[in-house]
């Protein structure tokens, strides 16, 4: 019997424990903040089990060099406060480390909120958010509560360095009316439609959006695995048809990545239990490798 590829570990055998490895990534096992079906905090440990399975190339045949330091998961407890500052902190070291890049995964979007707010803690200056979902999550409160999953975005333009001008939104298509209104008072603020990118095409929205975000030193990019459409992922609790697709997502990425300086990334809202042969955690974590392309193409030494 032959032996098993190298790459059959997690991380497809790019798991490193160096303090300055590319990549440091943490996991955010929540989901109490969902409006309807859960199953998300199932994901990070669910796409860390597929990672084995999964060569470290990228898309275009370029090998994985880079090295990634896995935090481990940030496990719940039942005191939602408590556990949103035990989040903040833990993102908070991991940002302020070495690494290139911070990818947390969700979880669902509201652990967003603990996050950012720690990316706008130790980040100087002006920041950028970019968020690619069909829900623009702008509510000040959903259903009673104002740390829903709905909440995100809102909670997150209260950092004082960041602006309504600073944050894009890509690939909206269900939305609140409390929503629209902060959209119509806010002109300068980012708002990419699901329909916008049929009709103008995801690479003609990426450099509106590279566009709105020059001049900032560091950004934070929200992706909600909903913002795909339910063909490419299916196994979220609040799916919404005519959206983009994986490969259209993996476009605008590349675009981002090659012009923006993005610092942290959170990947939220994938549901292992409402999936279908693993198809959403598997279109995750082909975003997520060629993410990691993306950054080590970025990387001279590497």
């Amino acid at each position: 019997m032959s032996a098993q590829p190298k790459h059959r570990t997690v991380w497809s055998g790019l798991q490193s424990e160096d303090e300055g490895s590319e990549i440091g990534i943490l996991g955010i096992p929540f989901d109490r903040a969902v409006s309807w079906r859960s199953g998300t905090a199932q994901a990070p440990d669910r796409i860390r089990t597929l990672t084995p399975h999964l060569a470290p190339f990228t898309e275009e045949g370029v090998l994985l060099r880079l090295r990634i330091r896995d935090y481990g998961n940030v496990e719940p407890d039942l005191d939602w406060p408590r556990y949103f500052a035990r989040v903040e902190q833990a993102a908070e070291q991991i940002i302020a480390g070495q690494h290139k890049l911070a990818l947390f995964l969700g979880g669902d979007h509201s652990v967003g909120i603990p996050l950012f707010k720690a990316f706008a803690k130790t980040v100087s200056g002006p920041v950028g958010y970019i968020q690619f979902d069909s829900h623009a999550d702008l509510c000040d409160a959903f259903e009673g509560h104002p740390w829903s999953h709905a909440n995100t975005a809102r909670r997150n333009i209260e950092q004082p360095n960041l602006t309504y001008s600073q944050m894009a939104f890509v690939g909206l298509r269900s939305f609140l009316s409390e929503e629209i209104d902060i959209k119509v008072a806010n002109p300068a603020m980012g708002w990419h439609t699901a329909r916008d990118i049929y009709r103008c095409g995801i690479e003609a929205i990426a450099k509106q959006v590279v566009a709105q975000m020059q001049g900032l030193s560091a950004i934070y990019l929200s992706l909600d695995i909903d913002g795909l459409d339910p063909s490419c992922a299916p196994g979220t609790g609040t799916p919404e048809h005519g959206g983009p697709s994986t490969r259209e997502c993996l476009e605008f990425l590349r675009l981002l990545f090659g012009q923006l300086p993005i610092r942290a990334i959170d990947l939220v809202e994938v549901s292992p239990p409402l999936d279908i042969s693993d198809m959403t955690s598997l279109a995750a974590l082909k975003i997520l490798y060629e993410v990691f392309g993306f950054v080590q193409e970025n990387i001279a030494t590497i």
